[in-house]
This record gives C-alpha cells, sequence and structure tokens, in this order.
C-alpha cells in the first residue's frame, strides 16, 4: 500500500484574506478556486508542489476557528529552517516559537492570519 495525504482542510471566516496570507507571505499557488455552493473551493499548494491546503469557508457546523493552543496537526519540513524563518517573518508570517533546536532536530511554530497554528521541522 501507498498512501499519501493529498489535502488537509483549514476552516476560515474569509476565504479572500486566507488566499492571501497562504499566496503572499508563504509563497504557495492557488492550484483550484471554483465555486462551491455560495462559497469557493480553494486549494493551494506549497512551492514545490506535494499536499495542498483547502481554504474552506467556516459556517454551521464546521470546526471552530482557531483560539491560543498546541501546534495543529499540519507539519511543515524544511532543510533549512532558520533561512525559512527569516524569509516568512520577512514577508509578515507572525512565528509564535523561533527555530529552537530539539533532541529530535529543529523545530518552529507559526501562526496564520486566523490564528491556527502550525509546525515547521527540520530534522
Amino acid at each position: 500500500m501507498a498512501l499519501s495525504i493529498s489535502q488537509v482542510s483549514i476552516y476560515v471566516a474569509d476565504q479572500q484574506r486566507a488566499v492571501d496570507f497562504w499566496t503572499q507571505k508563504m509563497g504557495f499557488a492557488v492550484t483550484r478556486d471554483m465555486p462551491y455552493g455560495e462559497d469557493r473551493w480553494i486549494e493551494v499548494e506549497p512551492p514545490g508542489g506535494g499536499s495542498r491546503i483547502v481554504l474552506a469557508k467556516a459556517g454551521p457546523g464546521s470546526p471552530e476557528l482557531a483560539t491560543d493552543g498546541p501546534p495543529s496537526y499540519v507539519l511543515f519540513h524544511d532543510d533549512d529552517i532558520v533561512k525559512t524563518y527569516e524569509e516568512l517573518s520577512g514577508r509578515g508570517v507572525e512565528f509564535t516559537m523561533a527555530p529552537k533546536q530539539e533532541h529530535w532536530g529543529w523545530s518552529a511554530v507559526f501562526r496564520d492570519d486566523y490564528g491556527h497554528l502550525f509546525h515547521l521541522s527540520q530534522r
């Protein structure tokens, strides 16, 4: 069996604001943007490809928007976490934890415009 993750959904109040964050600050590309009922189905993909993030419109019945708490279970990996931290910080991405050497490798945590926390790692 060869399973892989194709996409992860993140619930947001304003889809365009989320698109702006992921494309302008994170450098992702929009791979799909189409009508989805009264909202839009939007997928963004990291530079170089990989699993996509669906920017889903939050509404009745969807999970609550993020609040302070532990990092989400969305984990990004990079070969040079310090360089990536400096680049993303320069674009206005807020880090709640700067790169830090852990016993297993490097780790950092950043926040999107809605307060979702993401983990960035390097081995």
